[in-house]
């Protein structure tokens, strides 16, 4: 009438699940999209001389590249979060794999 618990009946250690490691088990969110700025808009109709066209260009410039950099941000930061989704999933496959059938 033994059969209940591993250890009662042969003396071996019972069985216990194995628990991955906490730290391991993360895999994070993309997050939320950041709010991209405007473009700036340039008012063809007030420019009269090649100066303020320039400095209208300048402008326009400028707020394409803080778009780009906002943009470029985000980009790291899931990469980021990719990276460590992706390296915890390899430690799991290797941590699994190396322990017996």
């Amino acid at each position: 009438m033994c059969f209940s618990a591993a250890t009662a009946c042969s003396g071996r250690p019972a069985f216990q699940p194995v628990k991955p490691p906490a730290e391991r088990l993360v895999c994070e969110t993309r997050g939320v999209r950041p709010a991209l700025p405007p473009e700036y808009a340039i008012d063809w109709s007030t420019v009269t001389t090649v100066e303020q066209a320039r400095a209208e260009h300048q402008r326009y410039v400028a707020s394409i590249r803080t778009r780009e950099g906002v943009v470029a941000g985000y980009v790291l930061k899931v990469e980021d979060k990719l990276f460590i989704c992706a390296n915890n999933a390899q430690w799991l496959r290797e941590f699994f794999g190396a322990l017996p059938d």
